[in-house]
């Protein structure tokens, strides 16, 4: 009968609970990761161009004869100065605050607090009218981000499950992808109609509401014993006898912290993140792709525009399938083998990119986007799984938002390089320089996952360390 009744409670609908209010936590994160650069255009058409009195955009003649706006403010430089702020402070939050505030608050006050945060950040982004106002809104959910969505759907599926925890995990990261694809598809549309920009920022500020609220009020417990569960697939046996929990296993922050492994998995995450801001250029290589002048955009037919979108749309639709696969093959055939076939096609991908031109296979091109989703999709999975199997989970939270820090220290270094090389005219130098980095990636959280894992595990196994005695019976000690 105790056997039933374990297996029972170690399955029970409140995990898949659980999943399902992070999965919506992640779609809120695609406000922050991508709805918001969509309506990056209609902002800096709207402030950051000078008008007549018609209302018409006042353009000049550059030297090589081209026609463009005439900025004020500064431009859309400026303006986009706000996400250079917001990752700045999604990364000292986690880095000095997001993992010690989790293990001393839990998930569900992180959530409420920082989706209020999130939610005034976006208000206030909408009501903007100049560039202090924007960067202010840009730091409020840099500080949000930090604190819950970056940090609390990965932490709860640690807490909550042992077996099938890659799938879930994909599963649950998947919620970005989805979130990108309907404002995608609703964002530009909205904020071109009466709407305006304004107002689709002021639905995405109670979607995050929703998103983050909601959630951790009603389908979100911190951990399975604060309901009398067990983590899925735990050992029932031992938490049944009263024995330590298999969450204890590992190493302290202080002990991650003088740990090399620990650090070679942190410039791994850096150097991915580097390489997945490719995606900041993009747009510019998919131009490419569907017009011979990518330039002159006035001339753009309705047929090579709906290719653009597409290439957008299968890009966007192959992250949603990707995350959940990725976290299948690391449950079945390992997180090193996992990262091996996702960064081959993603490494193939980018070595094509600098051929995926006018007039080259449109089949290639969509091959292309399908490869390179499963490299990106690496961002949000890898990192969790990687800092699990070589750190343990004894203090995993506090660990991890470090280590995930680095992957956004790596994107904010990477946008301005890919930048760069598109402006000088040397993208393919980039293009071709990425694989090699990947590669490094893959070696540098395969050697952090064994070394890593084998030292956690051997001091799991080792007795505890008695105090020496003096002959009149005092403990002493050690040195």
């Amino acid at each position: 009968m105790t056997d039933v009744v374990a297996t029972k409670t170690q399955s029970s609908a409140r995990h898949w609970t659980v999943v399902a209010g992070a999965f919506i936590v992640m779609i809120g994160a695609s406000i922050v990761l991508s709805g918001l650069l969509l309506v990056t255009a209609p902002i800096i058409s709207d402030l950051y161009y000078q008008k007549d009195a018609a209302g018409n955009v006042v353009l000049r003649t550059v030297p090589n004869g081209m026609k463009v706006p005439v900025e004020i403010h500064g431009g859309q430089g400026a303006f986009l100065i706000y996400f250079s702020v917001l990752m700045f402070a999604v990364v000292i939050v986690l880095m000095f605050f997001a993992g010690q505030l989790l293990a001393k608050y839990g998930s569900r006050v992180m959530l409420i607090v920082s989706g209020i945060i999130m939610t005034g950040g976006l208000a206030l982004f909408a009501a903007s009218t100049g560039n202090l106002t924007f960067y202010i809104a840009g730091a409020l959910l840099g500080l949000g981000y930090g604190l819950s969505i970056a940090l609390v759907p990965p932490a709860l599926i640690n807490a909550w499950f042992v077996a099938r925890r890659g799938l879930v995990l994909g599963i649950v990261m998947a919620g970005t992808a989805v979130g990108g694809l309907i404002w995608a598809t609703i964002g530009p549309r909205l904020a071109q109609s009466s709407t305006g920009w304004r107002g689709v920022i002021w639905i995405m500020a109670a979607a995050m509401a929703i998103c983050t609220l909601l959630p951790a009020l009603l389908l979100i417990r911190n951990k399975p014993a604060d309901v009398g569960l067990v983590p899925y697939g735990a050992d029932i046996t031992q938490a049944t006898a009263g024995g330590p929990p298999q969450a204890q296993s590992g190493f302290t922050y202080k002990q991650a912290l003088k740990n090399a492994n620990f650090w070679i998995a942190c410039v791994s995450f850096l150097m991915l993140g580097s390489v997945a801001s490719v995606t900041q250029v993009l747009s510019i290589v998919f131009r490419t792709a569907a017009y011979p002048d990518p330039i002159d955009k006035t001339s753009w037919t309705p047929g090579q525009l709906a290719f653009y979108s597409s290439l957008f749309m299968v890009w966007l639709t192959f992250l949603v399938i990707w995350k959940p696969v990725l976290g299948l093959l690391n449950d079945k055939i390992g997180l090193v083998g996992m990262m091996l076939i996702s960064m081959t096609l993603m490494g193939l991908a980018l070595a094509y990119l600098p051929s995926m031109v006018y007039g080259s296979s449109v089949a290639l091109m969509y091959v292309a986007m399908v490869f390179m989703s499963a490299g990106i999709s690496n961002a949000l999975v890898t990192p969790p799984l990687v800092i699990t199997q070589a750190m343990g989970l004894r203090e995993f939270g506090k660990i991890f938002a470090l280590a995930v820090a680095f992957i956004y220290v790596g994107n904010a270094i990477g946008a301005p390089i890919w930048g760069l090389l598109g402006t000088s005219g040397t993208t393919k130098i980039g293009m071709y320089v990425a694989p090699v980095l990947l590669a490094l990636f893959v070696i540098g959280c395969t050697t952090a996952v064994r070394r890593g894992k084998a030292q956690w595990q051997q001091m799991e196994t080792q007795p505890p360390q008695q105090p020496a005695h003096t002959p009149f019976g005092r403990p002493v000690a050690p040195h």
